[in-house]
This record gives C-alpha cells, sequence and structure tokens, in this order.
C-alpha cells in the first residue's frame, strides 16, 4: 500500500493588509510581556535612583545619584566606611556631605551603623538588604 503525496497548498503572496494583521496580532501577544530587566551598573543606578526619589522624597538629582552609588557599592561590600575619603570624593561631597547622606538612609531604615574595629561603618539593615535586593532584581514597585 502506497501512500499518495498531498497537494501542495497554492502559493499566495502575502498582501499589505496580512503583514498588518500579523504585525497586530504579535503586538497583542506580546503587549502583557514585561521588557527584559537589564542588570549593567548603569540601568541598575537608573533603578536605584527611581526607587531612591520615592522611598527618601528626595529630588534633587545630584543628591539621588550619590545615594544610589552608595547603594550599589553595597552589592560588592557589606560594610562601608562612615567617612571613607575615596567614597566622598567619587560622590563629589564633602565629609560633612557624605554624613548627611548616611544620615538620610539611615532615617529611611535602609542602613545601620556600627563598629568596624576601630572604626565606624555602615551596613545594611534587613529591611535595606530586601529592598535593595528587590529594586536591584527590578522587582520593586
Amino acid at each position: 500500500m502506497t501512500s499518495l503525496p498531498l497537494p501542495e497548498p497554492p502559493a499566495t503572496p502575502i498582501s499589505a493588509e496580512t503583514a498588518l494583521l500579523a504585525a497586530f496580532e504579535q503586538r497583542i501577544l506580546t503587549r502583557d510581556v514585561p521588557p527584559p530587566v537589564l542588570f549593567d551598573a548603569a540601568s541598575v543606578q537608573a533603578r536605584l535612583r527611581a526607587a531612591l526619589r520615592v522611598r527618601l522624597l528626595q529630588r534633587d538629582s545630584r543628591r539621588l545619584r550619590g545615594v544610589a552609588l552608595i547603594c550599589y557599592n553595597f552589592l560588592a561590600a557589606p560594610l562601608q566606611l562612615s567617612t571613607d575619603p575615596a567614597l566622598a570624593d567619587a560622590l563629589g561631597l564633602s565629609p560633612s556631605g557624605l554624613s548627611r547622606t548616611w544620615r538620610e538612609l539611615r532615617e529611611a531604615n535602609l542602613v545601620e551603623l556600627s563598629n568596624a574595629g576601630r572604626r565606624r561603618a555602615y551596613h545594611l539593615t534587613r529591611e535595606g538588604e530586601d529592598w535593595l535586593l528587590a529594586v536591584v532584581k527590578g522587582e520593586a514597585g
């Protein structure tokens, strides 16, 4: 018993209307798909600035950049010295400006001051760790 070949469907040219319908259908199918979360430094710091604007009720973009950089540094190191001159230089802050920035983070319950040997250092609070993780992963609302 041999099988007969199936007839091929007729070749129809794709019209502009068919392409338009296909593009619309694709848009509908992907409308609820969230954009991908990027984890490069610039994208993470942008998410941090946006989240800190709400959390700290801060509107000054320069201050937000500095606070976001401090939070970003916690991804690599669990402790940050309270008077780190390199950090102050990177942020373009005086020692008193750096202290004010730490105070903002402390008042928002994101960091705590502790002893690190003979020096004082900040570490994330438990709430700060959870908040930072959610922001970095793009899950914070």
